[in-house]
């Protein structure tokens, strides 16, 4: 699959949008967002999305209960938040959105949301 940054495509207002939006619904200080699109899909990436104090959290529980309420709670949240970008990533790509994937990375922070066109 060809990958392109769309990080010139994509207007310094919308990245501010999908900051706030984030930062409304989770909190914490995320400070810049990365849209890679490719062929069949596009991942909207926000780096330290995450409080440093979820992440040692999840670190240091063996268990993982914890981590997985937090993942579930934060995959919803991505869900959501993505979902209401769904027109702009539309816009950006030409492309219809067929499905949306969130995905948290808890050990590192990031919350990544894949955008899978329609064939």
């Amino acid at each position: 699959m060809n990958t392109q940054n769309t990080e010139t495509n994509l207007p310094s207002r919308i990245k501010q949008q999908i900051l706030k939006a984030w930062e409304a619904g989770h909190g914490g200080t995320p400070d810049q967002v990365h849209l890679l699109q490719g062929e069949d899909g596009m991942a909207l990436i926000i780096p330290k999305a995450l409080y440093q104090a979820e992440i040692d959290l999840v670190k240091r529980e063996s268990s993982g209960g914890g981590g997985r309420v937090l993942n579930q709670y934060l995959r919803t949240l991505l869900h959501t938040v993505a979902t209401d970008f769904s027109p702009m990533i539309e816009e950006i790509s030409q492309q219809k959105v067929a499905e949306i994937v969130p995905l948290i990375d808890l050990r590192a922070g990031w919350a990544i949301a894949f955008y899978r066109f329609k064939k």
